[in-house]
């Protein structure tokens, strides 16, 4: 109960700051079959209701995330997982450096909670490279992201990272996403994606297999 009044707290103190420069707000909404993060499902290959906000000031930002996970069996508290973000991007002529840290919230007791801190640059449009650094579980994320816009209204999104642990526990993980706009509709997204992690890591649940391949739709939509 301390846990999520505190986390509670925080999150008022951030939309209320948020509040203030309502224009700078941008909101988002989905709808998942699975909830997978880098290759491993978080609701037990369910589905999940998403929801966030996003702020920006010049080159500062913040976001607050929110989606229910699986909790596993004799838990307390309530099956959510709550992301907070706070970043800055500093930008130069021909270079940025993007710097942020994430803290991963699990309202529940069965699952720990994550701090991330990632630097990240787009040295391309499209394209961004990221370093990402646990210091909980202590591991490293490195990641590269592409996004392609085609034809009809449709785009690419392709992600590649590998999970490298302290302990010496290695996986790399792929997803690959298609999905379409479409603005008769309010300019809601309908998607698919496919993800593949190569072995189990220390963080994923029971249910995860060595290796595994995952198949998700989803529809979202952004305020």
């Amino acid at each position: 109960m301390k846990k999520l009044i505190t986390i509670t707290t925080a999150l008022l103190l951030t939309l209320g700051a948020m509040q203030a420069r309502a224009e700078a707000i941008s909101q988002n909404a989905a709808f998942v079959t699975n909830y997978v993060w880098r290759g491993l499902t978080q609701t037990d290959n369910s589905a999940a209701l998403q929801a966030g906000a996003d702020y920006k000031n010049k080159n500062a930002y913040a976001s607050v995330w929110v989606s229910n996970v699986e909790d596993g069996q004799g838990a307390e508290g309530a099956p959510l997982e709550m992301d907070v973000s706070f970043g800055y991007n500093n930008k130069f002529k021909k270079f940025n450096l993007d710097m942020r840290v994430t803290t991963y919230n699990y309202l529940h007791d069965n699952t720990p909670d994550l701090t991330e801190f990632r630097v990240a640059t787009t040295p391309m449009k499209g394209l961004e490279v990221a370093l990402n650094r646990e210091i909980k579980k202590k591991y490293w994320y490195p990641e590269v992201t592409y996004e392609k816009f085609l034809q009809n209204r449709l785009y690419l999104d392709l992600s590649a990272g590998f999970w490298s642990f302290d302990g010496g526990e290695n996986a790399l993980s792929f997803r690959a996403e298609l999905a379409r706009d479409f603005p008769e509709f309010h300019h809601i997204d309908l998607f698919a994606a496919v993800t593949y992690i190569s072995d189990k890591t220390v963080i994923a649940n029971d249910n995860n297999s060595d290796a595994d391949s995952l198949l998700l739709l989803g529809i979202r939509k952004r305020f």
